[in-house]
């Protein structure tokens, strides 16, 4: 038989044992609250970071987003001003065009005498109409024109007035592609 300890009894093991369960329990209860609050803050900081980033990469999406569409509006109207310039150098060759032919026919009425009453330029196509006081200053001045452009005019209708024998009434008609097509050769009715 085991020696009788009157210090130890059953019931004062049992209650020690006891203790120890539940400071061993209440010990790994608060050790893993405060691992479980270490990790939800861990996280917590994690989240704000990711946040902050998302935050960062978003303003500058949007910025980019906004030099694009800058950039893109700039380049819209820059493609109108090539536009609108494309279109005045046009009209200013159409219209230089036009200035050489109604001077170099003006030049060749004045110095064969001839009068001129109307000019007509549409859709590439020239017709003048005059009277010259002969035939043959009126077939002079179509040639030195024809040739002087280096596009051929026909005579579509010639009259002789019944006032003056001498004076002939004529239309003449050509070609002028410098005016149809904005494409100008500027020494194409020059003298």
């Amino acid at each position: 038989m085991s020696g009788f300890n009157l210090l130890h009894f059953p019931t004062l093991d049992r209650q020690q044992s006891r203790r120890r369960q539940w400071r061993a329990v209440w010990t790994g209860v608060g050790l893993g609250a405060v691992l479980a609050g270490s990790w939800v803050q861990w996280q917590s900081w994690q989240t704000d970071k990711l946040h902050q980033s998302l935050h960062e990469l978003q303003g500058q999406l949007s910025e980019r987003k906004r030099q694009i569409e800058s950039r893109q509006q700039q380049a819209q109207k820059n493609e109108i001003l090539r536009q609108q310039l494309d279109q005045l150098m046009r009209l200013q060759s159409q219209q230089q065009a036009w200035t050489l032919l109604q001077s170099s026919v003006l030049e060749e009425a004045q110095s064969l005498g001839l009068s001129l009453q109307r000019l007509h330029v549409e859709a590439g196509r020239i017709d003048i109409q005059g009277q010259a006081p002969t035939a043959q200053a009126m077939t002079r001045a179509v040639q030195r024109l024809s040739e002087r452009w280096g596009q051929p005019l026909h005579l579509v209708s010639l009259e002789a007035s019944s006032a003056a024998a001498s004076v002939v009434t004529f239309v003449w008609q050509g070609t002028w592609p410098g005016v149809a097509d904005g494409v100008v050769s500027l020494n194409k009715a020059k003298p």
